[in-house]
Parts: C-alpha cells; structure tokens; sequence
C-alpha cells in the first residue's frame, strides 16, 4: 500500500510538470505592478493549498497565495473558499476590499509565524498553532508554502512576504519544524534581522543538513519529492549553510532521540529523520531532548507548552532547567564524517 501510494504521488508530481526548474520557479513571489486582473470565478472549496501554493499575504484567516507552477495567484477565505483568481494586484484590490466591507483591521500587537516542514503542510502545524492560539495572547500565522517546488530562496521569498504585510505588528516570534527552521535562518542571512523579531523555537532542526538526505540524494522518488529543497539538504549544504544565519534573537531548540528505537541508516540518537547533533546550533537560550519522533514532535502536548513556555518566558521548561548551547563542534565535525 505504501509502495502504491508513492507511486501515485511521483505520477502526480511528474504530470504536473515537475522540473529541475520552471519558469514560474524562477519567478515566484515576485508581485508585479500593473492594472489588477480577475478571471470569472466561482466561490469553490478548496484543500487550503497542499504542495502547490505558497502564502504571500495573511490577514485574519484570508490568504493571498501563489501557484508554484503556474505562477498566478488567489485569494482563499478562513474556509478556503477561493474568492478571486488572477494577479497580484488584482487578488490584493479583492482582499482590501473584503477587509473594508467586514472591518477587518491590520493585525498587531504580537504575532508569531509558525512554518512546516519538508513535504508537509500547514494542516501538519495545525495542533501546536491552535493551541498557541488559545493559551497566549499570540496572532498566529500559520505560513503554507510549496516547500517540495523551488528552493530557499523562493521560500524565504514566501516568508518575506508575509513579514512585510504585516506593518503594524510590534512583535513577531517564529515556531519552525524541521525545513521550515532553515527557511527562517535563510531569511535572516539574505534579508537582515527586524527589531520586531523577538523570540523563536526550533523544532526538530536540520541546522547542520541532514545525513538522510545526503543517503538519500540519488533517490529518484526522494529527488521527485522533495525537489530543490531536499537537494539543498544533502549535495549542497556547504553552499546553502554560508547564507544561513543564527539568530540574533533568543532562541530554543526541542529536539527528538530515544534509547529504544532509531534509525539505524544514520546512526547515533536520532528522531528517525534528523540526528540529534544535526540539531544543536550555538547560541541557543535553551535546548531539550525527549522522545519525540520526527513527524509528530510539533503535535505533542509537552511541545506544546515548552514552545509557549519559551516565547512568553524565555525558557522551557523553567529557568533552573535551561541548558543553553555555548559551543557546537560536535555538531560541525559530523558535517565531515558523513552519514
């Protein structure tokens, strides 16, 4: 079952004009000038944009996206219903004058961003951005992006984006998982840090790449899925990690291994997809290990609480039980050893 799903989904990926790099690719989040442009549309229900569309702008529930094919955007409700199609400008007119008809304001005071990981979705972050939703004062942003099509560069585009129409916000915090931790330090090594930012919890983080990836490079289901953000991860993180930056901010990392069971195809104590040494960068606040699996730490309830526990305090768990990261060699010879 799990051999026929993957099949299906390469074929899906290969019909939709999956490329090494497509002209839409190379243009994406670039947010032309000119005459707004609506097609004819009917208020259709969609699944909130899976692999193939990209947030550039969220107000209140209402988002803004971009096809990674295709290139032209649309303008989704809380539901997901689209609302308008065409351009850039056409979608933004659309969105303002929605927002004018409901009164709905700019959002301020404090926000945080919350960003997936490789080949997931918002819907994947969906729990921990609920709960950050009603246990703090928090406006959650809970940022989509076609993180198997393009690369860092469209996806901290993508971000970039969202920041920048978010004017009157006085407070922006970030939750990453996995991928969507480096997007963030990509961000801030190409575009600069903003005063506003203010705290950030990394989730499970390939901050040092990743040995799966690198095992897995060559994989033409792995290559078909994961796209150039996956590459990035493996053949070209000598590259990619010059235009990372730490943050200049406070920041926490929770990372997942445990004794009982690992992966045995890259060694040491892992979370099955990311070693733990892959996960400690110098310079953070705090760091906790649990026994937490990859691809369900952000779902966690103790994750949870720790994530909120650390953007309102600056800790944890509480402030006797930090363990702050000062140096991180370990972490950078594995980088030399290979998986």
């Amino acid at each position: 079952m799990n051999d026929l799903k993957t099949l299906i989904l390469v074929t899906l990926l290969v019909l939709a004009g999956r490329g090494p790099q497509s002209r839409a690719q190379e243009d994406t989040m670039k947010q032309p000038d000119g005459e707004p442009v609506t097609y004819w549309n009917l208020k259709w229900a969609t699944f909130g944009g899976k692999q193939f569309w990209t947030d550039v702008v969220h107000l209140r529930g209402y988002r803004i996206q971009q096809n990674a094919l295709s290139g032209h955007y649309r303008l989704l409700d809380p539901s997901n219903r689209r609302l308008s199609w065409g351009n850039w400008s056409g979608c933004r007119e659309e969105l303002d004058r929605v927002a004018l008809e409901k009164g709905m304001k700019p959002v301020d005071g404090r926000v945080v961003i919350v960003l997936h990981g490789l080949s997931r979705t918002r819907s994947a972050m969906r729990s921990i951005s609920d709960f950050l939703e009603h246990e703090t004062d928090l406006h959650v942003v809970n940022l989509s992006y076609a993180s198997g099509r393009g690369g860092l560069e469209q996806h901290a585009a993508a971000l970039e984006s969202v920041i920048r129409n978010l004017p009157e916000a006085t407070e922006i915090d970030f939750v990453g998982h996995s991928l969507g931790n480096i997007v963030v330090r990509y961000y801030l090594g190409t575009r600069g840090h903003d005063p506003r930012f203010r705290r950030m919890v990394m989730l499970a983080p390939p901050n040092h790449g990743s040995a799966l990836a690198r095992i897995l490079q060559s994989n033409v289901v792995f290559r078909t899925v994961t796209g150039e953000s996956g590459q990035q991860m493996a053949g070209q993180w000598e590259q990619i990690r010059e235009k990372l930056a730490t943050p200049e901010f406070e920041f926490a990392i929770i990372a997942g291994a445990s004794g009982r069971i690992s992966n045995p195809v890259i060694g040491g104590s892992n979370d099955l997809v990311v070693k733990l040494e892959e996960t400690r960068l110098a310079g953070a606040r705090d760091f906790w290990q649990g026994e937490f699996w990859h691809s369900t730490i952000m779902n966690e309830e103790a994750v949870h609480r720790a994530t909120a526990n650390f953007i309102e305090h600056g800790w944890l768990r509480s402030e006797d039980e930090r363990q702050p990261i000062e140096e991180d060699l370990a972490a950078e010879s594995s980088d030399d050893e290979g998986p």
